[in-house]
């Protein structure tokens, strides 16, 4: 059929060729959905047998449907009979789930779990090559397979980390698509394995996401509950923080969380220095605390309405808004304005840990590798101050003498005025991307929607996960970026 469907054919062929095509995979279909809740003794070849047809039955449907000479009408076949997920749900993923059962009690059984894996990636694979109308879903497809065959991996560390490697990669192609989707976040988190820190960010991102997944709070109650059960005294620098977040997290007592973060702060006082050259550990911890001032991504959190306005409305009209509170409205005095609900409680815990953790940070101004970590602080009040509501209940607590100190130890000679002081986002000529490496760490969040200009991924990123080993023109663009912040931020809180 592929070969038939490579030359011309008229539309009533090709309409007959995707009817029949459907008419089998439904019977394909509903034979798989059978065998999996009667959860019968049908051998297993029978069960991968039957779900390798379906799979080729929805391979011969994608291709028809979306042939070249296709009309609009029966291009819209798949994405109307919710063909991407049928094809993951009934194909794939619940016989993976039955093979996993049986493989508790039959140890035998992962040579087919295996077998079965590879060739649902190899299909997969090739739709993504001849169907890249879906590529989102193969993307994930992809990566949830890769993490299927590290999970199966019970012999070979090694192994199990190259699939780790396979499924983090698929991840982040779709999140370069789609960097606002919590879900696959999520999984990235899932993927972390032994970086408790990296799992917390990204579970937190998660819950921060502008499309939020729920179910990364149990995850997060998995991650924190090991940790709080520890004494205190046996804590890292990472762990104390982690721990400082979890007494937040699980609504314990503010004398603990008090603790608890004080703990982390001289932990952190003695161990700053080292965090940028953990790779993006100093943007983790900054990230995180921001998650935590939007209470972890809870509906009725102190700051969820100031940034559940309309997504359509453009940086250029937030900042005229907010220029105009600026020049219309006294400022915040927090002597008068008491944080007295829990929701505002819980925030002004969360804000001052976020910014403590930010005056430890900004006394490393010296060290280059701390650099991306203010960078990301700054890109989220910049953010702030495009909503008035919520930075006057923050301004207060913002160490704003202590930044101005360390963006002055910023300029220098190649630094061009015109543009930090432009209101365009700087673009620094004869750099190979304009994107820095934590941009992608940064991207996604419900608080960064305004900060990045239209289009400005679409142009080839940088690698996610790779260390900030930064180049001269990296260390560049970034100042320039964090001076120009400076100088936006000043204009509408400092006015």
């Amino acid at each position: 059929m592929v070969k038939q469907l490579a030359n011309p054919i008229p539309e009533k062929q090709l309409v007959n060729e995707v009817e029949k095509t459907y008419a089998r995979l439904v019977i394909a279909e509903d034979k798989c959905i059978e065998v999996i809740e009667n959860i019968s003794q049908m051998p297993v070849t029978t069960v991968i047998s039957l779900h390798q047809t379906l799979l080729y039955e929805h391979h011969d449907f994608f291709i028809a449907s979306q042939h070249p000479a296709a009309s609009p009408a029966v291009r819209s076949q798949a994405e109307k009979y919710q063909m991407p997920g049928r094809m993951w749900r009934y194909g794939i993923h619940s016989c993976l789930e039955l093979l996993l059962e049986r493989l508790l009690v039959t140890p035998f059984m992962q040579d087919h779990i295996l077998g079965f894996i590879y060739f649902s990636y190899s299909m997969v694979t090739l739709l993504l090559e001849q169907v890249p109308n879906f590529k989102g879903t193969w993307f994930e497809c992809l990566g949830d397979l890769a993490r299927y065959r590290m999970a199966v991996e019970d012999t070979d560390d090694t192994v199990r980390d190259i699939w780790a490697e396979v499924s983090r990669y698929w991840y982040n192609q779709y999140l370069y698509q789609r960097s606002e989707l919590g879900r696959i976040q999520h999984h990235l988190g899932v993927l972390s394995l032994s970086d408790t820190l990296q799992r917390f960010f990204y579970y937190s991102k998660a819950l921060l996401s502008v499309d939020p997944f729920a179910n990364a709070r149990e995850s997060m109650i998995r991650l924190f509950n090991p940790i709080l059960s520890e004494p205190a005294g046996e804590h890292t620098l990472i762990t104390s923080f982690l721990a400082a977040h979890g007494v937040l997290f699980m609504r314990m007592p503010s004398e603990q969380f008090d603790a608890r973060s004080k703990f982390f702060l001289v932990n952190l006082r003695q161990g700053a220095s080292r965090l940028g050259r953990e790779a993006q550990q100093g943007i983790f911890i900054t990230c995180c605390n921001i998650a935590a001032i939007f209470q972890y991504g809870e509906e009725n959190g102190a700051f969820a309405t100031d940034f559940a306005g309309d997504p359509s409305t453009s940086t250029a009209d937030a900042y005229v808004n907010a220029k105009q509170w600026a020049s219309t409205t006294a400022h915040i005095d927090l002597n008068r304005h008491p944080y007295t609900d829990f929701s505002s409680q819980f925030a002004f815990r969360a804000s001052s840990l976020a910014f403590h953790t930010l005056i430890v940070i900004l006394g490393q101004a010296s060290e280059p590798t701390m650099h991306p970590t203010v960078h990301a602080s700054l890109a989220f009040l910049w953010c702030l101050s495009l909503h008035p509501a919520a930075i006057q209940r923050l301004e207060p607590l913002v160490p704003w003498l202590i930044l101005a100190n360390y963006l002055n130890t910023l300029l220098q000679p190649n630094i061009d005025i015109r543009k930090i002081e432009a209101e365009s986002f700087p673009h620094i000529d004869g750099t190979p991307t304009q994107q820095l490496p934590e941009d992608l760490l940064i991207r996604g969040h419900i608080w960064s929607r305004l900060y990045y200009p239209a289009k400005f991924f679409d142009q080839t990123g940088v690698d996610i996960d790779r260390p900030l080993i930064e180049e001269p023109w990296t260390m560049l663009l970034r100042r320039h970026r964090c001076l120009w912040l400076g100088v936006r931020i000043a204009t509408v809180c400092l006015t």
